[in-house]
């Protein structure tokens, strides 16, 4: 009796925890028995895990608001796809400004002079987000390029999570109803954008800085043969999770926001009958994770420095969802839980790692996310409400 006393008293994300323990332990294990060494507790292996789900940690952390609340959000992929392309779009329309408007300028005095217009010659939206620029005076300015992509590119996932935040609260739309249209539409807004095709940015050094850099480790270095020292980097991106997640935590556990959250997920009807503004809540919960996405569709282009309009946030959806139950939020709402969303994106980010040292096919590892967000939900059904 006092060992089932004191499991009860555990906070929910310890189990996670425990899980996380173990399955470093037995990624140590099965990498020394097939190798004769194991790569992966070192430093770069461990910070290269954080960096690459950095991205999906936080979207995850505005997916437990999201959940906690009674909803599910399915058009975070997507929005990551469209977004960052849109904000690659942006950036490259004004470093290439002056010389857009320079052709667009040929192209019409070709046509005035009753000749074709050169191949290639920008259409008209071109020239007038051309003109539109150079007007501001930022035309083929790097640095104005650059902070506005990135200004675009967070108001744009904003703006997306605020409509389907609407759609949700005054359209009455199914929270999976809305949000699949959304998954839909950014990827197919994505596809069209770039004519099925990638993005890639024009600016080749200040803006992969921001995904690709980081902060010096003092006393390492990755690469001993080098004449000098390379220091170990800790993400960028990685310092951003960071944050997120404990802004995340001092939101959901700290503030009225985060307690209505929790009380519209428990119970709408009583959330509305103690007077609070659920319409309210839901589009700024949807707000929040819309947000989230831009911001980390922000670090992904900048890290890869391109976005493919197609692969881009594929299946982000089910990686998030996933580190948010895993770790501990019920599926049904009124109860979740920042530190087990930690914990599940990191649970997601050592299975990956551990499949490719083990050399395992990339093709299974959907199947084993799959049974872990079953095994999940089935273990939430047998605890007590």
């Amino acid at each position: 009796m006092a060992i089932m006393r004191f499991i009860e008293r555990l906070p929910r994300w310890a189990a996670p925890l425990i899980a996380l323990v173990l399955l470093v332990a037995c990624t140590v294990i099965l990498e020394v028995a097939t190798k004769g060494n194991s790569a992966f507790l070192s430093g770069q292996n461990l910070f290269n895990i954080l960096r690459q789900w950095s991205f999906v940690g936080i979207i995850a952390i505005g997916m437990t608001f999201v959940i906690v609340l009674g909803g599910i959000d399915l058009s975070v992929g997507s929005l990551v796809g469209f977004v960052g392309g849109l904000g690659i779009l942006t950036l490259n329309s004004i470093n290439t400004a002056p010389a857009t408007t320079a052709a667009a300028t040929t192209a019409a005095e070709a046509i005035a002079a009753g000749r074709n217009a050169p191949p290639g010659s920008p259409h008209g939206f071109e020239s007038l987000m051309a003109a539109i620029w150079n007007s501001f005076g930022v035309g083929d300015n790097e640095t104005a390029a650059v902070l506005i992509a990135l200004a675009v590119m967070l108001v744009a996932g904003t703006l997306a999570g605020m409509l389907n935040g609407t759609l949700i609260a005054k359209g009455r739309l199914a929270p999976f109803i809305a949000t699949l249209g959304g998954l839909a539409a950014y990827r197919s807004l994505a596809l069209a954008m770039a004519d099925g095709g990638e993005y890639r940015s024009s600016s080749m050094r200040l803006f992969g800085l921001i995904g690709q850099g980081g902060i010096p480790i003092p006393f390492t270095n990755v690469a001993p043969r080098a004449p000098q020292p390379v220091p170990l980097l800790f993400p960028w991106p990685v310092v951003v999770f960071i944050i997120v997640a404990l802004l995340g935590w001092v939101l959901l556990n700290r503030t009225r926001y985060g307690r209505y959250v929790t009380a519209i997920g428990c119970n709408e009807r009583a959330a509305v009958y103690s007077a609070i503004n659920v319409d309210r809540i839901k589009i700024l919960t949807y707000t929040l994770i819309g947000f989230l996405s831009g911001l980390a569709a922000l670090l992904l282009a900048s890290r890869m420095n391109s976005v493919s309009s197609a692969q881009t946030g594929q299946l982000y959806e089910l990686d998030v969802i996933a580190a948010v139950v895993i770790g501990g939020t019920r599926m049904r709402g009124g109860s979740g839980t920042i530190v087990g969303t930690v914990i599940g994106v990191l649970i997601l980010g050592v299975i990956g790692n551990m499949l490719n040292l083990l050399q395992v096919s990339v093709y299974l590892q959907g199947l084993v996310k799959g049974a872990i967000i079953v095994a999940a939900v089935l273990a939430q059904r047998g605890e007590r409400m």
